[in-house]
């Protein structure tokens, strides 16, 4: 059998597909990998889409492949794969150690797609043993303060970095935590974490001095989301206060985001570390934006 696996717009290694292709390997499968003109010359076809923008090519490719089998984040969030197929272990360097999450936050799909958190493995089940990098996509790895302590155990005995790609839930910072997070390598020295909501002004406060206990210098990376619940004035707020606190910010803008231009400012603005480092906002537009022949707000 042939099977053509099409990733549509992942930028990540995908791992279903990936847990597909060793699944199809093991039966003795070819696996043919993003090449869409071969959409009726294979046995078999899967896609996977992980932006709900980009669903409209997924049907394109369906209407000339009506078998085809369409999963992911951005197409259908109930598509599950086959337990046997789900059990795979792609040793890709990129994965989840836990899935779920425990908290229910309105923009994320985490908790309908993934239910109540869960530990699905550990770096062994991801590493390849030999990559000096390991990328890990858990959703909330903190709430399971434990396991996490285990995963810090294995990545330094390992000797590698990792990369909590998702962000880490500064809710749930303790010294405990400190410990284990601060004793591993981190890819670009970036610890991340998210200021979604103005209401943890204090405790962003309260845990950016306990870790600068830890490590004094580090410039602790957040994401921001912005234009979903919060008035501009607010994620103007929350990104001042990262800034005073010598943190680095990275503004996500939400897809009901007001198309405005004060908001692509603020993202030009926080999203290079030095001129968020150098000019506040106000400066920004009055004098960077204006010297690059940028129109003003």
């Amino acid at each position: 059998m042939k099977v053509l696996l099409l990733n549509i717009d992942s930028k990540l290694p995908n791992i279903a597909l990936h847990k597909i292709a060793l699944y199809h390997e093991s039966k003795g499968d070819e696996v043919v990998w993003d090449m869409p003109m071969m959409l009726n010359s294979c046995d078999k076809v899967y896609a996977s889409c992980i932006f709900v923008k980009n669903r409209w090519v997924c049907e394109n490719y369906r209407g000339l492949r009506p078998d085809l089998i369409i999963g992911g984040t951005g197409y259908d969030l109930t598509v599950k794969l086959p337990p046997e197929i789900e059990e795979m272990k792609p040793k890709i360097n990129v994965g989840f150690t836990t899935r779920g999450c425990i908290r229910n936050c309105s923009f994320c799909f985490v908790p309908k797609a993934e239910g109540k958190i869960r530990i699905v493995g550990d770096i062994y089940d991801l590493w390849d043993g030999d990559s000096k990098c390991l990328t890990l996509l858990d959703n909330n790895i903190l709430a399971v303060p434990d396991h996490f302590k285990g995963i810090c155990q294995q990545i330094k005995r390992e000797n590698i970095t990792v990369d909590f790609n998702q962000g880490l839930d500064i809710r749930l910072v303790t010294p405990e935590i400190c410990d284990s997070l601060f004793s591993v390598k981190v890819l670009h020295s970036r610890r991340r974490f998210a200021f979604d909501f103005p209401g943890l002004a204090e405790t962003i406060k309260s845990k950016v001095a306990l870790m600068r206990e830890y490590a004094p210098r580090e410039m602790f990376f957040f994401y921001v989301l912005v234009g979903y619940n919060t008035t501009f004035e607010e994620d103007l707020f929350r990104l001042n206060l990262l800034r005073e606190l010598n943190c680095r910010a990275y503004v996500m803008r939400h897809a009901s985001t007001p198309k405005e231009r004060r908001y692509t400012r603020l993202a030009e603005w926080a999203n290079q570390i030095w001129t968020f480092a150098k000019y506040d906002f106000q400066t920004f537009c009055d004098e960077y934006v204006k010297d690059k022949g940028g129109k003003p707000l």
